[in-house]
């Protein structure tokens, strides 16, 4: 049993236990925000639902990786070719002419207990 630890030890059994949890995190709050989004039901069109259900079947994701001392956990939309890029951000932000939906952030921080708790104890 070891009693002490350097600040390198300690960081990287930290990134390692991130490393480890990080995809249960993102699929956790990708899976909230899918299913906020799949509740949206404003505007009801039949192009803004199909464009809504492409979103959550098709480009909602999450991803892991680790980024020098950092581990980044990403929850959103995947990014296409240049003009593709937007996928789902007038939704979560609105414009003049729709109103905002979020779905993104409150998957995130509405959730910072059950996050933390899927991250450790």
């Amino acid at each position: 049993m070891k009693l002490t630890w350097t600040p390198k030890e300690v960081k990287k059994m930290v990134k390692d236990v991130l490393l480890e949890r990080g995809p249960d995190v993102g699929m956790f709050c990708e899976t909230d925000a899918r299913r906020r989004l799949d509740a949206i039901t404003d505007p009801d069109t039949k192009r803004d639902k199909n464009y809504r259900r492409y979103l959550s079947e098709q480009i909602l994701t999450n991803t892991v990786e680790e980024d020098g001392d950092d581990v980044v956990i990403r929850v959103g939309m995947k990014v296409g070719k240049a003009g593709q890029q937007h996928h789902g951000f007038y939704v979560e932000t609105g414009s003049s002419t729709a109103p905002a939906h979020p779905f993104l952030r409150p998957a995130v921080f509405q959730n910072g207990k059950d996050i933390v708790g899927l991250l450790g104890d």
